[in-house]
């Protein structure tokens, strides 16, 4: 496994990491060339700011995928929020901080 890239971001009450790894898999026969993407967000706990709350979010593709999916998991990313207790399924049952933005046709 090897990182490709490694960046952070974000500020001090919402910290983050981003990075990219490549490795190798072997199914049956047949290696595989695999990109991970990851991205660790650190927020600050809603109910309580002396606590935080790293969510880690991944995605893994072939290597000829990576061109098209990066932007696609970016935007997901940015959608991630804390979310509220009991209201984390309201509305579309889907938890509040994972909800997806609709893409322009």
């Amino acid at each position: 496994m090897v990182v490709v890239d490694r960046r952070e971001a974000g500020s001090a009450d919402a910290s983050g990491l981003a990075q990219t790894l490549a490795f190798s898999v072997v199914v049956g026969r047949q290696s595989h060339d695999l990109v991970q993407s990851q991205a660790y967000l650190a927020m600050l706990d809603v109910d309580d700011p002396h606590r935080r709350v790293v969510v880690r979010l991944v995605l893994t593709s072939t290597a000829s995928q990576r061109s098209v999916l990066p932007d696609d998991f970016r935007d997901l990313v940015r959608t991630v929020r804390p979310g509220g207790g009991h209201d984390a399924l309201a509305g579309s049952g889907e938890p509040a901080g994972l909800r997806r933005r609709a893409r322009p046709p």
